[in-house]
C-alpha cells in the first residue's frame, strides 16, 4: 500500500507540475484575479550581487551604462576640475524659475483633441486614430512604431491606419498615438553619447506600456494618465541631457562624464518631466506622481512609474544582450510589490515570445 500512495503522489506533482508549465507559456492573457502582496525570491531566480552597486541601482545603473557609451566606445570619459563647475552650472539653471518658459518644448497640436477623445467613453479606435490620420507625418511614424518590437504582433507589417487599429485595439492604438506625439519633441542628437537618444526613446515607450498595464492590473488607476507618466519621464531625461550639453557647450568644456550625467539625470529627470507634465495640461493625477515618484512608499500611479521605470530598463538590458531574463524577473520580484501573475503578464507583453526561453536565460536569444 505504502508505494502505491508514493505512486499516487508522484503522479498527482508531475501534474500539478505540468498545469504549471502550461499555465506560463499559454499566452499573454491578462491575470482575472491574484493575491497581493510582494512576491517572494525564489532560489533559483536570485538577483546577482554588483560589487559597489545597491540592489535598487542595479537596473538604472545598467541603462545608464548602456546610453552613456562616449563615441569611442569607452564606457567612460571626461572628468576633471571642469566637472564641478559644469555640474553647477547645469543645476542653476533648471533651478531657475524661468527656465521652463524658455526651454521646455511646446505642446503637440493634437494632444488637446486626443485628450477629449480619449475622456469620451463613446469614442472608438478608428476616432482616435482619425485625430492623426490628419497628419501625413504623424501617420508615418505611427506606423513606424506600431511595426516596431514593442508593439508588433506578427510577421506581416502594418501598412494602413486600420489595420494598426485592427491588430492593436482601442488601448493599443492610445498608447501608439501617445508616443506619436511625443517622439517629434523627444529626439537629441547627443555626440558625446550616440546611443543615448535611441535607448532614452525605447525604455519610454517600453515604460509607458508597463505603467498602463501596471495601472490597470495592480494600482486600478487611470490607463491613460499612467502611460503618460512613462513617456513624460522620458522627456525629462532628453531635456536634462540637452541642458548639459549645452552647458558644456556654452563652457568650451570637452564632453561630460557619464558619471557626471548619470547624477544629473537620477536628480533632475521627474522634476522636470513634472514641469512638463503642468506645461503640456496633462491630467492633474500626472503632474502629482511625478512629485510624489521620490517616495518609495508613494502609492497608486507613483507605484505603477517606479514599476514600470524599473520593468522597461530590465526589458531594454535584455533586449541589448546586457542582462538575463532570470536576473531581470528576480529584480524586478525583489524590488516591487508586484503580484506574480500581473509581473509575468506584463512581462510577457514588453517581451513578447522571448519570455518562453526564460529557462535558458540565454541574452543572446533576447
Amino acid at each position: 500500500m505504502a508505494w502505491m500512495l508514493m505512486v499516487g503522489v508522484g503522479v498527482l506533482l508531475a501534474v500539478a507540475f505540468g498545469l504549471g508549465s502550461a499555465r506560463w507559456r499559454a499566452g499573454a492573457r491578462a491575470p482575472v484575479a491574484s493575491p497581493r502582496g510582494r512576491v517572494p525570491a525564489r532560489p533559483d531566480r536570485e538577483a546577482p550581487a554588483t560589487p559597489g552597486v545597491p540592489a535598487d541601482d542595479l537596473l538604472p545603473a545598467g541603462l545608464h551604462a548602456l546610453a552613456l557609451v562616449s563615441r569611442s566606445g569607452d564606457a567612460d570619459h571626461g572628468g576633471g576640475a571642469n566637472e564641478a563647475a559644469l555640474h553647477a552650472a547645469v543645476v542653476t539653471t533648471l533651478e531657475q524659475r524661468d527656465w521652463s518658459a524658455r526651454h521646455l518644448p511646446r505642446r503637440p497640436q493634437l494632444l488637446p483633441q486626443l485628450i477629449q477623445t480619449v475622456n469620451d467613453s463613446d469614442a472608438s479606435a478608428r476616432a482616435m486614430a482619425a485625430i492623426i490620420g490628419q497628419d501625413p507625418v504623424l501617420t508615418g511614424n505611427l506606423l513606424r512604431i506600431a511595426n516596431s518590437p514593442v508593439y508588433r504582433l506578427q510577421a506581416k507589417p502594418v501598412d494602413t491606419l486600420q489595420r494598426a487599429v485592427t491588430l492593436v485595439g482601442t488601448e493599443g492604438i492610445r498608447q501608439i498615438i501617445s508616443a506619436v506625439l511625443v517622439q517629434p519633441v523627444m529626439q537629441i542628437h547627443c555626440a558625446a553619447f550616440p546611443q543615448f537618444g535611441t535607448v532614452i526613446w525605447e525604455h519610454a515607450l517600453l515604460a509607458s506600456r508597463a505603467a498602463a498595464d501596471h495601472a490597470r492590473l495592480v494600482t486600478h488607476e487611470d490607463a491613460f494618465a499612467a502611460q503618460w507618466l512613462g513617456l513624460t519621464q522620458g522627456l525629462g531625461a532628453a531635456l536634462v541631457m540637452r541642458q548639459l550639453l549645452d552647458a558644456a557647450a556654452h563652457q568650451g568644456a570637452a564632453a561630460p562624464s557619464r558619471a557626471l550625467a548619470t547624477q544629473l539625470l537620477d536628480a533632475w529627470t521627474l522634476p522636470v518631466a513634472s514641469r512638463i507634465a503642468a506645461a503640456w495640461e496633462l491630467p492633474p493625477l500626472v503632474h502629482q506622481a511625478l512629485l510624489r515618484d521620490g517616495d518609495a512608499a508613494a502609492p497608486g500611479l507613483s507605484a505603477s512609474l517606479r514599476f514600470a521605470r524599473a520593468a522597461a530598463a530590465a526589458s531594454v538590458l535584455c533586449r541589448h544582450g546586457r542582462i538575463g531574463q532570470a536576473q531581470a524577473l528576480a529584480i524586478l520580484e525583489q524590488q516591487h510589490a508586484t503580484p506574480v501573475h500581473a509581473l509575468q503578464w506584463i512581462w510577457r507583453r514588453l517581451h513578447g515570445r522571448a519570455v518562453e526561453t526564460l529557462d535558458a536565460d540565454d541574452p543572446g536569444d533576447d
